[in-house]
C-alpha cells in the first residue's frame, strides 16, 4: 500500500485525515464512493530503489500498451462495468455482437467493448439508455448483471420512460 494518508472535505466545511485503512479500499472501490465528501490533497509513502530510467521506460511501455488496447481517439468515462468475476466485461460485451453499436451519439468502442465513447453529441441520456442497453443484453445472454463502474449523476427514469424505443439506433 503507497498510500499514506488523504484529507478530505465535508459537505460542512470540516476536514478529516482518513489513512488508507480507513478509506476500506476493494476491488475498485472505497468509503468515498457515494459519500459527499471530497479529497483535498492525499500523501504518498513511496519506497525507494527503482531506476528511474527503468521506470520512464515501463511506463512508456505501459502506456503503449493501452493506447493499442484502449480507445483515445474519442472522449469517453473509461471502463465503464466492473468485470464480473472470472470474466471481463468487454468480453462479456463482445461476444454478443455490441461493438459498435450506437444509441444517440454513444457508441461502444470498436476497440474494447467496455468503452462507451461520445462520438461529438452523446447526451447523458444516451449513455444512460446504453447502459441500460448493455445491461440487459448480457442478462439475456449471459444471465450475469454488470454493475457499472461509473457513477451516474442525476435520475434518468422520468425521461427514458417518456422517450419512444424508436429512438434507438444501431450503428
Amino acid at each position: 500500500d503507497l498510500l499514506f494518508h488523504t484529507d478530505v472535505l465535508s459537505p460542512d466545511g470540516s476536514m478529516a485525515q482518513l489513512t488508507s485503512q480507513d478509506l476500506g479500499f476493494s476491488y475498485r472501490t472505497s468509503i468515498l464512493q457515494g459519500s459527499d465528501r471530497i479529497v483535498t490533497q492525499a500523501t504518498f509513502q513511496l519506497k525507494p530503489g527503482a531506476d528511474p530510467k527503468q521506470v520512464r521506460s515501463l511506463t512508456s511501455d505501459h502506456l503503449a500498451r493501452r493506447h493499442t488496447t484502449q480507445p483515445y481517439h474519442l472522449p469517453s468515462c473509461g471502463s465503464v462495468f466492473r468485470n464480473p468475476d472470472p470474466y471481463a466485461a468487454g468480453w462479456l460485451i463482445e461476444q454478443i455482437g455490441l461493438k459498435g453499436y450506437q444509441i444517440g451519439g454513444a457508441r461502444i468502442a470498436e476497440r474494447h467493448a467496455n468503452f462507451i465513447l461520445n462520438c461529438g453529441d452523446a447526451k447523458a441520456s444516451d449513455i444512460f439508455r446504453m447502459i441500460h442497453h448493455i445491461q440487459e443484453q448480457v442478462e439475456k445472454h449471459w444471465s450475469l448483471c454488470l454493475e457499472p463502474e461509473v457513477r451516474i449523476l442525476g435520475d434518468f427514469t422520468k425521461k427514458l420512460a417518456m422517450e419512444s424505443p424508436m429512438s434507438l439506433e444501431q450503428g
